[in-house]
């Protein structure tokens, strides 16, 4: 009856841990644990989700749209401006960890301009991933051409 795990999300594995999630959620709440604690631990599990690949951004977008701070008038431009600026956050974090190591990727519209308007999380993770250490830009890239091509350059 408990499925699988599966890879990219995908049959029943997602939905059995989102269910999961929910029950330990409910169940959190209904224990009388703080909800500022068991919110917190609802956001760093999908987190966790969204970083292997169970919950694409957009529904975690959406989930946040819907679980956070009550009462949004308008959640769909809720989640977009969620999707985008979390989409920016980690084009940041990965300059910053190439920067703070010294691994110059030069401020020029090869690498710095498509990765900040890079919109697939999961490659923005995998560079993430890639700058802890590469030596070069050029190994934050490898194997990921359309980096490049995605601005039109």
């Amino acid at each position: 009856m408990g499925g699988s795990e599966t890879e990219g999300g995908q049959g029943d594995g997602s939905e059995d841990e989102l269910f999961n999630l929910f029950r330990f959620t409910t169940t959190c709440l209904s224990l009388g644990i703080p909800k500022e604690k068991v919110a917190g631990d609802f956001r760093h599990s999908l987190e966790d989700f969204r970083q292997r690949g169970v919950l694409p951004l957009e529904e975690l977008a959406q989930l946040r749209a819907t679980t956070d701070g009550g009462a949004i008038e308008h959640p769909a431009q809720w989640a977009e401006g969620f999707a985008a600026g979390y989409l920016a956050a980690w084009a940041a974090a990965t300059l910053r960890v190439l920067d703070s190591r010294g691994v110059s990727f030069g401020r020029d519209k090869h690498l710095f301009r498509p990765l900040n308007l890079c919109t697939d999380a999961d490659l923005l993770t995998r560079f993430l991933d890639r700058a802890v250490t590469a030596t070069h830009a050029g190994d934050l890239v490898a194997g990921e051409p359309s980096l490049l091509e995605r601005d039109g350059s």
